[in-house]
């Protein structure tokens, strides 16, 4: 309850945010706003200054900015008007330069606001463990296995040095490049046996998320960093340092080896062949089960990649830098939906953001408050981006659609007939309710299945 209750707050400030935009815009465009709230539904508290009625409703999942003459297209469809009536102080009396303005400045304070969630994000800075660049390919482990990475005749223990140019130094640096690179060629450069070769592959693309994949693990070599206190490694007297090399007799190199070596074992206990000091030993372990897998309670070593903070300009300049790609790469992703994305997996609804924003929450802050809202900042900047690229599309109802109808006027110089309006308004009810309809699907299923 209380993860949902911290996403709602954020949503909330999220969404005014949003309407603020709109706000300020319809203000300096001398559009009078008669009605600002946070949340839609029964009004829980009001309170009126000059024009405006300011609002917090019961529903804190939405919001809106009441302009004054909204209503008049709704006017000019019920006496059947050829023009929609234009009187000054009200949205469609202003130039359509002003009503694009008035459009634009919600999702461009969506944009802003996600600039400046990475600018914080980069002048805290962040620290993450990830793996070597070195790769297991999954056909190795299984033989049905049609992957990338089998096509391209990957092998065990190559080391991906870089991805279309850029350098890969760790596994997040991999992942971070293949994902959004579903169905486009890619070029791999690689090391093996201390000669460098170039492949050349297309990541499958994977329904459920949108993303590229090629189809091969992290090879993490199995060296002990450390053991929990009370498992079964250490009453098995493992100790940091200690390098894994086989389980039962059968040789095992990296995690996914030792997982399936593991998995395999029907016994309560099983032998870990150890490397310690140069020495070979032999270690009798209790096989705990858990619904995650077999837990020795042991941590893996990784890599620790830490990023320093940034002073305020620089941050500011990151924030506008993160903040590009990751409008690239949230664009790439709404095309993707087209290319057999599963949408009930890909398009999440309010009760899903709101219940992932509040765990994100509540995880990071369990690592530290830094670290909490790090995390935070950076779901923030992906929600806002997102917000910002789907209110621009072209679809009435929109601010997009808004937008486009403005434009038009402006170039043409004259309305659109308002009931050519309002029958093309009915194609942007269907494509949001489509949207909602999946979306709603995809929250249930989700929740169903945690």
């Amino acid at each position: 309850m209380i993860k949902i209750l911290i996403g709602l707050i954020i949503l909330s400030i999220m969404v005014f945010i949003h309407e603020l935009g709109h706000f300020i815009a319809a203000k300096l465009c001398g559009v009078a706003v008669e009605s600002f709230s946070i949340g839609w539904g029964p009004v829980l508290f009001r309170k009126k200054k000059g024009d405006t009625e300011y609002r917090i409703s019961a529903i804190p999942m939405g919001g809106y900015c009441g302009m004054k003459g909204e209503k008049a297209f709704q006017q000019a469809i019920e006496e059947n008007l050829s023009a929609i009536p234009k009187k000054e102080g009200e949205l469609y009396g202003v130039h359509p330069f002003k009503r694009i303005i008035i459009a634009f400045a919600g999702p461009f304070a969506n944009y802003i606001s996600a600039v400046l969630a990475l600018a914080i994000v980069s002048a805290i800075g962040s620290s993450y463990y990830t793996s070597s660049n070195k790769i297991a390919p999954v056909y190795y482990y299984n033989e049905a296995d049609d992957s990338p990475a089998r096509e391209a005749d990957l092998r065990m223990g190559d080391v991906i040095l870089s991805i279309n140019g850029e350098k890969t130094e760790t596994f997040a640096d991999i992942v971070r490049l293949i994902v959004p690179e579903a169905k486009e060629e890619v070029t791999l450069k690689i090391e093996r046996e201390g000669q460098i070769i170039t492949k050349k592959l297309r990541p499958k693309l994977d329904p459920k998320t949108g993303a590229g994949i090629i189809g091969f693990y992290s090879f993490i070599p199995l060296e002990i960093e450390g053991v929990k206190p009370s498992s079964s490694a250490e009453l098995a007297g493992l100790k940091k340092g200690d390098l894994i090399t086989s389980v039962n007799g059968i040789e095992v190199a990296n995690t996914v080896d030792l997982s399936r070596a593991l998995d395999g074992i029907n016994e309560k206990t099983a032998e870990l062949g150890v490397l310690r000091d140069g020495n070979k030993i032999a270690r009798t372990v209790s096989l705990i089960r858990t619904e995650n897998g077999i837990d020795l309670g042991i941590n893996i070593k990784s890599i620790k990649v830490e990023i320093p903070g940034t002073g305020f300009f620089k941050s500011i300049a990151n924030g506008f830098i993160s903040t590009h790609k990751s409008f690239i790469l949230t664009f790439k992703s709404l095309s993707l939906l087209f290319k057999g994305v599963d949408l009930r997996q890909a398009v999440s609804g309010p009760v899903r953001i709101t219940h992932m924003l509040g765990d994100v929450a509540a995880q990071g802050f369990k690592a530290g408050f830094l670290i909490g809202l790090s995390d935070i900042l950076n779901f923030v900047s992906i929600i806002s981006i997102s917000l910002f690229i789907m209110n621009l599309l072209p679809i009435p109802i929109l601010d997009g659609g808004l937008i486009l109808f403005a434009f038009i006027e402006f170039i043409f110089r004259r309305q659109i007939h308002p009931k050519v309006l309002y029958y093309v308004q009915f194609i942007g009810i269907a494509f949001i309710g489509i949207v909602f309809i999946f979306a709603l699907w995809g929250d249930i299923g989700y929740f169903l299945g945690r």
